[in-house]
Protein backbone atom coordinates (compact mmCIF):
# COMPACT_ATOMS: atom_id res chain seq x y z
CA UNK A 1 0.00 0.00 0.00
CA UNK A 2 1.17 3.25 -0.83
CA UNK A 3 -0.41 6.61 0.42
CA UNK A 4 0.37 10.17 0.79
CA UNK A 5 0.55 10.40 4.42
CA UNK A 6 1.49 14.03 4.94
CA UNK A 7 -2.54 14.89 5.14
CA UNK A 8 -2.94 12.01 7.42
CA UNK A 9 -3.85 13.06 11.34
CA UNK A 10 -5.45 10.97 13.86
CA UNK A 11 -8.84 12.20 12.89
CA UNK A 12 -8.62 10.80 9.53
CA UNK A 13 -11.53 8.22 8.55
CA UNK A 14 -9.67 4.68 7.39
CA UNK A 15 -12.78 4.50 4.66
CA UNK A 16 -15.03 6.58 3.46
CA UNK A 17 -14.05 10.42 3.47
CA UNK A 18 -10.31 9.65 4.69
CA UNK A 19 -7.88 6.75 3.82
CA UNK A 20 -10.99 5.35 1.62
CA UNK A 21 -9.75 1.99 2.50
CA UNK A 22 -11.94 -1.28 1.15
CA UNK A 23 -12.33 -4.65 2.36
CA UNK A 24 -8.98 -5.98 0.41
CA UNK A 25 -7.16 -2.91 1.48
CA UNK A 26 -7.98 -3.69 5.56
CA UNK A 27 -7.53 -7.29 5.01
CA UNK A 28 -3.81 -6.60 3.97
CA UNK A 29 -3.21 -4.47 6.59
CA UNK A 30 -4.88 -6.70 9.35
CA UNK A 31 -2.23 -9.57 7.93
CA UNK A 32 0.62 -7.09 8.29
CA UNK A 33 -0.15 -6.76 12.19
CA UNK A 34 -1.15 -10.43 12.38
CA UNK A 35 2.57 -10.93 11.75
CA UNK A 36 3.68 -8.93 14.27
CA UNK A 37 0.81 -10.90 16.80
CA UNK A 38 -1.57 -8.01 16.13
CA UNK A 39 -4.82 -9.53 15.80
CA UNK A 40 -8.69 -8.98 14.87
CA UNK A 41 -11.29 -10.88 14.38
CA UNK A 42 -13.37 -11.44 10.80
CA UNK A 43 -16.18 -9.45 12.45
CA UNK A 44 -13.85 -7.09 13.45
CA UNK A 45 -12.48 -6.37 10.01
CA UNK A 46 -15.99 -5.31 9.17
CA UNK A 47 -15.86 -2.81 11.70
CA UNK A 48 -12.61 -1.37 10.90
CA UNK A 49 -12.92 1.38 7.81
CA UNK A 50 -15.40 3.07 10.38
CA UNK A 51 -12.62 3.84 13.29
CA UNK A 52 -10.31 6.91 12.23
CA UNK A 53 -6.41 6.47 11.66
CA UNK A 54 -5.96 7.65 15.26
CA UNK A 55 -8.85 5.07 16.79
CA UNK A 56 -6.89 2.24 14.60
CA UNK A 57 -3.61 2.56 16.00
CA UNK A 58 -4.46 3.08 19.69
CA UNK A 59 -6.58 -0.21 19.37
CA UNK A 60 -3.55 -2.08 17.62
CA UNK A 61 -1.05 -0.40 20.37
CA UNK A 62 -3.73 -1.51 22.71
CA UNK A 63 -3.40 -4.96 21.44
CA UNK A 64 -0.24 -5.66 20.81
CA UNK A 65 0.83 -4.65 24.60
CA UNK A 66 -1.50 -7.33 25.85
Amino acid sequence: MHFEVSSVTDETPLGDGGLELESLSVAELVMQLDNQGVTFSDEEMETLPGLTFGEFVAEAARRSAG
